[in-house]
């Protein structure tokens, strides 16, 4: 469980650092590229394996864990999308 926890703090960590004075369409698409592909695996095992452990049934955390793996790859692909289709302004666009 600490390897996820490092990994998942390792990931914001690193979409802070690219995010910082951006703008929000390029906030939006960082995010939920990071969120797809950086924090859903280990997110999303590490709520199934605490789950499992509580309810004492591997079955039941290995199906929060599907459950968690499409819904929180389902927000990831929202925001990339949101992030996609906002209009940029020549204010924003330009390098400072």
């Amino acid at each position: 469980m600490g390897v996820a926890l490092l990994i998942i703090i390792v990931v914001t960590a690193i979409g802070r650092a690219l995010t910082k004075g951006q703008s929000i369409r390029r906030k939006r698409i960082v995010w939920g590229i990071l969120i797809m592909i950086g924090l859903n695996p280990f997110v999303s095992w590490l709520i199934g394996i605490c789950f499992a452990i509580f309810a004492g049934e591997g079955f039941a955390g290995m199906g929060i864990m599907v459950i968690l793996l499409i819904g929180l790859f389902i927000i990831g692909g929202l925001i990339l999308i949101s992030g996609l289709l906002t209009k940029v302004d020549i204010k924003q666009a330009s390098p400072k």
